[in-house]
């Protein structure tokens, strides 16, 4: 079997293109023959994971028409742009209607989580959609001290220093505008940002937001293995106003960070309330959880613990072995039987 696997960097989508990139490294583990080339058309299988630019649509199109059975990544919604670029939230309507058209295109559309499934039915998806982990590679995200270390040290944060942390473009729907107000209720403790920023992400929003932030608060756009940023911080704090899953939520886990974040229906049947992570829906809730858990050691213990228990369902080569499956389940019904064991 051979797979066109398409992930088209677009703008600072950056979880969800990364999250692609290594389903489709996972994929090639399992000895799967992936190919990114757009002239390729010798292939059995197209797997496309980003909805622009138009030649995604061209490509859709004429795997159609050659009889090659099409699976779409809903990795973006309507609901999930909000607050990204500029004019996101106005233009919500014509994203949803544009995505739905998209969508419709495919012989199946892979969600992340059950949220996103329902979200897109109720857009008017109506080809099959299964939900589907975007899987976290727990042999890369795990706790190494080495990394702790050299993050620190790169950053010069005193080993003592308890650390809060939130991962992710800096950007409205991400929380910018929650993350100062939280840090400067906890002057005594540090808090840190892990990830770029653009211009067309609401500048100005932005930079109110930055203007407001405390001397505890840090912006770090240059981490060159995210994987540093988990083990040299401490309690992943979260609040993200919309998400199809959590990539950086579901890498925390696997680390062993105990996890803060707003009560989000996408964390529905990831995170348990009070268990493997404290859920919140205020600025205040965020404030006295953070609190707590940097002071009990033992509750922070406790939700690393579990966290990381609860992550080992999503384990990325476990995804991608399903992923196979479901592959082999669409060329089947396409009468292109080319089955590739897992």
């Amino acid at each position: 079997m051979k797979v066109k696997f398409l992930v088209t960097p677009v703008g600072l989508m950056m979880g969800n293109i990364e999250s692609a990139r290594r389903l489709a490294n996972a994929l090639v583990r399992t000895g799967l023959e992936v190919t990114d080339n757009l002239g390729d058309k010798s292939y059995d299988i197209l797997h496309v994971h980003t909805p622009v630019p138009p030649s995604n649509i061209t490509v859709v199109k004429r795997a159609k028409k050659m009889g090659i059975p099409v699976v779409l990544h809903a990795h973006t919604t309507a609901e999930d742009a909000k607050g990204t670029w500029t004019g996101s939230s106005a233009l919500s309507g014509l994203t949803g209607r544009y995505l739905t058209y998209f969508y419709n295109l495919g012989d199946m559309v892979l969600a992340p989580s059950a949220w996103t499934k329902e979200r897109l039915q109720a857009r008017g998806v109506t080809v099959p959609i299964k939900v589907l982990s975007n899987g976290v590679d727990l042999e890369r995200f795990t706790f190494q001290p080495e990394r702790r270390e050299r993050f620190r040290s790169r950053y010069g944060i005193p080993n003592e220093s308890i650390v809060a942390y939130s991962i992710g473009v800096v950007c409205v729907k991400k929380g910018i505008e929650t993350f100062p107000l939280v840090a400067r209720a906890l002057p005594d403790l540090g808090f840190v940002w892990v990830g770029k920023r653009s211009m067309l992400y609401h500048p100005l929003k932005i930079r109110r937001a930055m203007k407001k932030c405390s001397d505890n608060v840090r912006f770090m756009h240059d981490v060159e293995d995210i994987v540093d940023a988990h083990c040299g911080c401490d309690i992943f704090f979260t609040p993200s106003l919309a998400e199809n899953q959590g990539m950086a939520v579901m890498e925390a886990m696997a680390v062993g960070r105990p996890v803060v974040a707003r009560n989000l229906q996408a964390y529905d049947g990831l995170l348990t309330n009070g268990e493997s992570a404290i859920l919140c829906s205020s600025t205040s809730e965020f404030v006295s959880a953070i609190d707590r858990v940097r002071r009990d050691t033992d509750l922070a213990r406790g939700l690393a613990e579990k966290g990381r228990a609860a992550i080992g369902a999503h384990d990325l080569h476990e995804v991608a072995a399903e992923l196979i499956t479901i592959y082999n389940s669409l060329l089947e019904g396409s009468g292109k039987k080319n089955e590739v064991n897992n």
